[in-house]
């Protein structure tokens, strides 16, 4: 029975080294761990910088063509005015047109 209680006690002992040794490892390992978490923490944080702004400078973009879409579209309609409702009225035209298709396409 003494001889199952050293080896009882031999694993109890290697595996307390084991543990000693693993926590001293981490315990190491710990700054390292922590500047590496450190710099793709940065890394992250300027790519979400440069999405929003990559983002704002798109909506900036897409808001003044929509502005000189919509000058455009003013000056014209001011001077040539039935042309443009000449425009108008056939591009409702072929719009009602294609739904008119489309609904008649439809299996029922």
């Amino acid at each position: 029975m003494s001889e199952a209680k050293t080896a009882h006690e031999k694993m109890s002992s290697l595996g307390a080294r084991a543990t000693q040794q693993v926590d001293g490892l981490l315990d190491e390992a710990q700054p390292a761990l922590s500047r590496m978490s450190h710099r793709i923490k940065e890394e992250l944080s300027d790519y979400g910088d440069s999405g929003k702004e990559a983002l704002s400078d798109a909506k900036h973009k897409l808001e003044k063509e929509a502005r000189h879409m919509r000058v455009t579209t003013e000056h014209f309609i001011q001077h040539d005015p039935i042309r443009s409702v000449l425009i108008a009225s056939a591009t409702g035209a072929a719009a009602a047109l294609a739904v008119s298709w489309l609904m008649r396409s439809r299996p029922q």
